[in-house]
Order: C-alpha cells, then structure tokens, then sequence
C-alpha cells in the first residue's frame, strides 16, 4: 500500500515537472483568416436590470401627457426600477392606469398609488413621484 502511495506521488512529481508543450509557430506567408466579417445583430429590448445593492434616500418626478411617447433618460429608467415608493397624481382613472401599465412595463415591482387630481379643467398631464 505504502509503495503504491509513493509511487503515484512520484508519478506526479514527474508529470508535473515535465516541460510545456512548444508553441505551434505563426506563418507569417499565409493570408490571414477573418473573425468578425459583420457586425453583431443588436436590438433594443425592454428588459429591466435593477442593481442589486441601491444606497441612499432620494426623490425624483416627471410628467407627460404620454410616458409611451415620450423619450426617457436613463436616470427615469433606474428610478422606475429602485423606487419603493411611487405615487402617480392624474385627472381620471384611465390615464393613471396608463401611467401604471408603462411603470409594470418598464420594471416597477412596488406598490403604485393614485392620487386624483381635482378642480383642473384644462390640465391633463399625469405626474409620477418615485422615492426611495
């Protein structure tokens, strides 16, 4: 058992202390092989990442009369995603609803309040309060 034990040890002492292989070496003669011969196909995708540790206390709104036809900033999008408060104020329950389906649809997880907004005949933005 002993000689078996010393035998694998020097078997490994050896193996391990044996000399790499050579490198396979370049022809520099040969035309070179292409990698990339196009550009990767890249499309936009509604796919939410929050991050996992979120530090500090902040506020943040905007306002629109559309959230689907406005162009946000990445600063939107990551207090749609990390907010545990968010508070949406509008004039009917259909645009709040509307408000709330681009907040699901944009990576809130949190509850969403509603706060109607009263005596405003002309005024139809809806507003958005996050807060963390």
């Amino acid at each position: 058992m002993i000689k078996q034990i010393k035998a694998i040890i020097l078997a490994a002492i050896v193996a391990g202390c044996s000399s790499p292989p050579t490198p396979v070496p370049v022809e520099w003669d040969k035309a070179a092989d292409p990698l990339n011969t196009r550009l990767p196909q890249w499309s936009d995708n509604n796919v939410i990442v929050p991050s996992p540790t979120v530090n500090g206390k902040w506020t943040s709104s905007i306002s629109a009369q559309s959230f689907y036809d406005t162009i946000w900033t990445p600063a939107v999008f990551y207090a749609v995603a990390h907010s545990t408060r968010i508070v949406v104020t509008a004039q009917s329950g259909t645009d709040f609803f509307n408000a709330k389906n681009w907040l699901r649809q944009n990576g809130a997880k949190g509850v969403i309040e509603y706060q109607p907004v009263f005596n405003c005949l002309t005024y139809r933005e809806t507003t958005i309060y996050f807060s963390r």
